[in-house]
C-alpha cells in the first residue's frame, strides 16, 4: 500500500532484524545508481565506493543471502561498474538477466532493439541544438538524460521524446515513456520491470527466503509494490533511499547510509 512515511530504517532496526531471524534466508536485491553508488552529473562516473563494495561481496560470500543488482542501466554496463562474483545482476530494468552462468533477454523487448535505435537517431538529430542533453542507448532501452540541461529547456526535451515515441508507437512498435531522476525512459511496453525481475531471482532462492529490494528512483516502485504482501505477489522488506510517496517499508536517508542495511543483512542470524 501506497504510503508518505515510510518508516525511517534506524527507527525500525530492531523489528527488522527480527523478522530476519525469522527466515532462513534472505534475497538482497539493490539497484545501482543512487543506492550502490552516488548519483553523479556525469553517468559514466559511477562508480561503488570501496566500502560499500567490501559489503557486496561480505554479503556474496553468505551461505544464507542472495545477491542481485537491478538497475535501469545496460547489463554488460552494469556488471563492469559492480563486478561482484557469484551475484544475480539484472539490466535494463530486468529485460536482461544473468544469473547462474545464463543470460536471458526478455524475446518482446529483444524485437524492439532496432525501433530503440531509429527513437535514439532522431533524438539526437532533433535534440542537437539543446544543450546537456545526452541520448543513453541501452539497446533494448534508452535513457534521455536532462540532469545537465537547463530547466527552461527541459519541457522542449520531454515534447520531443514524447513526439518521437509516439510516431514510432504509430508505425506498429510498442514503446512506452518512464520518468525518472531527472531523465526520461523509453522501453518497449512488455509486461517486465524491475518487480518482475526481483520476483524471478526470488523464484530461484531456496523456498522461504525473505526477498529485499534496497532503491531510490521511481522506477524502483515496482519492485516495492511487488513485495507489498497486501498488492505484490511477494511478501517482503522494501527500502527507499529518501524521501517521497512510496511503496517501500522503510527509508535510508541517502546511499552513504544503505551500508547500514547491508551490515543488517550480514549480521543477521537466520533461523
Amino acid at each position: 500500500m501506497q504510503t508518505t512515511e515510510a518508516t525511517p530504517l534506524w527507527l525500525a532496526r530492531d523489528s527488522v532484524a527480527d523478522r530476519l531471524a525469522t527466515a532462513p534466508g534472505v534475497v538482497c536485491a539493490l539497484d545501482f545508481d543512487g543506492t550502490l553508488a552516488p548519483i553523479v552529473d556525469d553517468p559514466e562516473a559511477a562508480w561503488m565506493p570501496p566500502t560499500v563494495r567490501e559489503r557486496v561481496e561480505r554479503l556474496a560470500s553468505c551461505p544464507s543471502v542472495d545477491v542481485a543488482v537491478v538497475s535501469g542501466r545496460a547489463l554488460t554496463d552494469l556488471r563492469e561498474r559492480v563486478d561482484v562474483d557469484g551475484i544475480a545482476y539484472a539490466g535494463n530494468h530486468g529485460l536482461e538477466l544473468r544469473y547462474d552462468g545464463r543470460e536471458v533477454v526478455n524475446p518482446e523487448a529483444r524485437r524492439c532493439r532496432d525501433a530503440v535505435d531509429r527513437v535514439c537517431d532522431r533524438l539526437a538529430d532533433r535534440l542537437a541544438h539543446v544543450p546537456g542533453v545526452e541520448i543513453e542507448n541501452k539497446n533494448l532501452t534508452a535513457t534521455v538524460h536532462v540532469r545537465q540541461v537547463p530547466a527552461e529547456r527541459v519541457p522542449e526535451v520531454e515534447r520531443s521524446v514524447r513526439t518521437t515515441v509516439e510516431e514510432t508507437v504509430a508505425a506498429g512498435v510498442p514503446l512506452e515513456i518512464r520518468d525518472g531522476k531527472a531523465i526520461r525512459e523509453v522501453r518497449p511496453a512488455v509486461d517486465w520491470d524491475k518487480g518482475r525481475a526481483v520476483e524471478q531471482v526470488t523464484d530461484e532462492a531456496p523456498h522461504g527466503w525473505l526477498p529485499t529490494y534496497v532503491g531510490d528512483d521511481v522506477t524502483d516502485e515496482d519492485a516495492f509494490r511487488a513485495l507489498d504482501d497486501e498488492r505484490g505477489s511477494l511478501d517482503g522488506l522494501g527500502v527507499l533511499v529518501g524521501e517521497r510517496e512510496t511503496a517501500a517499508d522503510y527509508r535510508l536517508e541517502s546511499p552513504r547510509d544503505v551500508r547500514e542495511f547491508l551490515d543488517l543483512l550480514a549480521d543477521a542470524q537466520f533461523e
